[in-house]
């Protein structure tokens, strides 16, 4: 036992020799030598890859996943951008270790997308002086200052969310981030001498515009204004247009002339109507005279594929694509267009007057006669007049002068509200903000409203057809294919 052990410590020691000498040490040498080699390559390949992708832009590296796509730039925000006439600064004034993700993100993506564009974070503890230079009121942390040469724009953390209040617990839910609206809305604002004026004519019950398409105006930077043209000579010379918001009873006579004028003069209306139970002689006198008159009916749609399920009078009419108005709005967007009436032309008007189609309803509509009681039935019967009609018109003509006067005509007055916009999820706003940008002659950037991105789920828009069709996939056919995999299985089973 103790020669064996002598043996083993013999041989231990000569395998020790022998690594640090002759063949063996030339190997392990060999070994340690081109791994440590290939370490240095590694750590090489690695820092020279940091050091690319450090120079690569963070919108080509980091990957937007959220639904909504929060704090990327969208295709009709990343043109007007691009087109910005002067160089801007985005002040980010928020404490270190406080920045909203997505509000530091999305400012990046927009000093990546445009070289006018500089982003700086101003820390209000290091800097507390540099709100004043802005405003004489406390700025909140969080805000975000949007400076050009001329003017600047404060938009707070809470102008770049949207609430709403939760009647259930009483409080307020954030639904939306409107980083990319508001700050869009900002730039245009500061890199634009001037404003264009809406004025509402008020005085006849009109119609007020809902919250959506008033928050829309305002981040189109559209001053809107009431008229009241009982009290005024004419309509004000600063008036980009003027929004007649589907008067509940007629204008007088004087006010329809000074209309006409303001239309003839080169002007630009947008009006809209609802079903009147009395005469409106004197408002429809300045359709009368741009070549349009109303039938006093309500328009069904046929189609089912073109109304909200059950309600052929909420019509989804088609959207006229190589108007100059609809051309920009998106592919997916929907209008709903509650109890509009048939827009005709006269068979006789001036040929200076262009008279072009913005939505109609399919060949299957009909105009249904509403009875004394305000109500009517939406069967059609013998004697209903059916086919295409125009429930969205506009009408051009130029005059000698050069200049040119425009009415834009929609037959439903619930396109100015809430309800109706949001069962489309913001088509009403967007054609009606389309429009008043249209005949504002906004320049080209300055007219592009983003929406809000919703950070809840969105409505779901279905017609008629498509509902009828996923209610029988859903209750009858998916079952059924259940019953039969079953039985099938059950057969095979019994078989064996």
């Amino acid at each position: 036992m103790k020669t064996d052990k002598k043996k083993s410590n013999v041989n231990i020691k000569k395998r020790i020799k022998n690594t640090f000498a002759g063949e063996e040490h030339k190997k392990h040498l060999q070994h340690g030598v081109y791994a440590s080699f290939m370490t240095v390559i590694v750590i090489a390949v690695i820092f020279v890859i940091n050091l690319v992708m450090g120079q690569i832009p963070s919108s080509k590296t980091q990957i937007d996943t959220s639904t909504s796509k929060l704090y990327s730039l969208s295709d009709e925000g990343r043109k007007a951008v691009k087109n910005i006439s002067q160089k801007v600064t985005l002040y980010y004034y928020v404490k270190s270790g406080s920045e909203d993700d997505n509000i530091s993100k999305l400012l990046n993506n927009f000093k990546e997308t445009s070289k006018k564009i500089k982003v700086e974070k101003i820390d209000p503890e290091l800097h507390p002086a540099f709100a004043a230079k802005y405003t004489s009121d406390t700025m909140t942390s969080g805000s975000v200052i949007v400076v050009s040469k001329d003017r600047n724009k404060i938009l707070s953390q809470s102008d770049l969310y949207e609430t709403q209040v939760d009647y259930q617990t009483m409080s307020q839910q954030v639904t939306g981030f409107d980083g990319e609206g508001q700050i869009i809305s900002a730039i245009n604002y500061v890199t634009n001498d001037k404003m264009p004026v809406l004025y509402t004519l008020t005085g006849h019950d009109e119609i007020e515009m809902g919250t959506n398409l008033k928050s829309s105006m305002e981040k189109s930077n559209v001053d809107m204004k009431p008229l009241n043209l009982l009290t005024s000579d004419q309509v004000p010379d600063d008036a980009g247009v003027l929004m007649v918001g589907a008067p509940g009873k007629d204008l007088s006579k004087e006010e329809t002339d000074k209309i006409i004028q303001y239309l003839e003069n080169g002007g630009k209306v947008l009006m809209f109507t609802g079903f009147n139970k009395d005469d409106m002689n004197n408002f429809n006198s300045i359709l009368t005279n741009y070549g349009l008159k109303r039938d006093p009916g309500i328009v069904i749609e046929g189609d089912s594929s073109h109304y909200i399920p059950k309600y052929p009078q909420y019509l989804i009419p088609e959207l006229n694509s190589s108007s100059k108005i609809i051309s920009d709005l998106s592919k997916d967007t929907f209008v709903l267009a509650p109890n509009a009436q048939a827009i005709k032309k006269l068979d006789n008007y001036r040929d200076t007057l262009t008279i072009d189609s913005l939505m109609s309803t399919t060949d299957k509509a009909y105009i249904k006669k509403v009875n004394d009681e305000g109500k009517i039935t939406a069967e059609k019967e013998d004697g209903d007049e059916e086919g295409k009609f125009d429930i969205g018109v506009s009408v051009s003509e130029k005059l000698e002068d050069g200049k040119t006067s425009e009415l834009v005509y929609f037959s439903s007055a619930g396109m100015l509200s809430n309800d109706s916009d949001t069962l489309v999820n913001g088509g009403d706003t967007s054609i009606v903000t389309a429009a008043v940008n249209s005949l504002c002659k906004a320049e080209k950037g300055s007219s592009v409203t983003i929406p809000v991105k919703s950070l809840t789920s969105g409505n779901l828009s279905m017609t008629a057809r498509d509902a009828g069709f996923w209610s029988v996939v859903i209750t009858g056919i998916i079952p059924l294919i259940f019953l039969l995999t079953g039985f099938l299985i059950w057969m095979k089973r019994r078989k064996q």
